[in-house]
Order: C-alpha cells, then sequence, then structure tokens
C-alpha cells in the first residue's frame, strides 16, 4: 500500500514538473516576442526622431526597388500609431509573461509539496524497517 502511495505521489509530481517545464518554454516563447516587439519600437522611434528633424521634409518610402513619395504628416501619423500598438503589444506579452510566472510559481511550490511528501513517506519507511530490524535482534 504504501508502495502504491510512493508511486502516485512520484507520477503526481512528474505530472507538475512537465506542466512546469511547458510553462518554462511557453514564457521563453513569450519573451522572444517581446523582443521582436522590442526590436520594432526602437527602430519606429528613430523614423519617429528623424521626422522629427525636419518638419515637412520630402519622406519615401521603399518599396522593393522604387522609392514612393509619402505625406509628411501621413507618415508621422502611421509611425505614432505604430508606436502605440507596439506599446500595447509590449504589455500584453508582459502580462502574459507574469500571469505564466505566477503559474509557474504555484506548479514550483506544489512540486516542492510533493517532494517533502516523498521523503517524508520514505523517512517513514526506513524507521519502520529500522523499527523491526531492531525488533528482530532483541
Amino acid at each position: 500500500m504504501a508502495a502504491n502511495l510512493n508511486a502516485q505521489l512520484e507520477q503526481e509530481a512528474g505530472e507538475e514538473l512537465q506542466a512546469y517545464k511547458t510553462l518554462q518554454g511557453h514564457v521563453e516563447q513569450l519573451l522572444q516576442s517581446r523582443g521582436r516587439f522590442i526590436q520594432q519600437r526602437v527602430e519606429n522611434e528613430a523614423v519617429r526622431d528623424e521626422l522629427a528633424l525636419e518638419e515637412g521634409a520630402t519622406v519615401y518610402k521603399t518599396v522593393g526597388p522604387v522609392l514612393f513619395k509619402q505625406d509628411y504628416d501621413e507618415v508621422k501619423e502611421n509611425v505614432a500609431k505604430r508606436l502605440e500598438f507596439i506599446a500595447k503589444e509590449v504589455q500584453k506579452v508582459d502580462d502574459q509573461v507574469k500571469a505564466k510566472q505566477d503559474e509557474q510559481q504555484k506548479i514550483g511550490e506544489l512540486i516542492m509539496k510533493k517532494q517533502n511528501e516523498l521523503r517524508q513517506k520514505a523517512a517513514e519507511e526506513a524507521k519502520k524497517v529500522y523499527e523491526e530490524q531492531m525488533a528482530k535482534q532483541a
């Protein structure tokens, strides 16, 4: 019976560990996504800063090998909208990362609890075996 309980605890701890590792993979993917958004933000901030240097300048957009003239105000507005969108996406990713990390922490605590239960059961079994050996010797 004790062996069944130990096996069950070990299986549950293994399942929790797998869930923990899965969450860790999700967090890594989210952090990579966040990195891409940050890179886009930096690029768009550089464009915004360039546009601020010379109000009303002629702006061109590269499409393949061709340059197309763009309206200055439209470009400035588009960059501002992109920066706003990117900021919202970064915040969304940050919220998701925090939620996954909180969930990961809860699972980590469960794993530790199950491991402690396993250690306690093992100690009880060892004590029982020791007491039986001592009783046989007496």
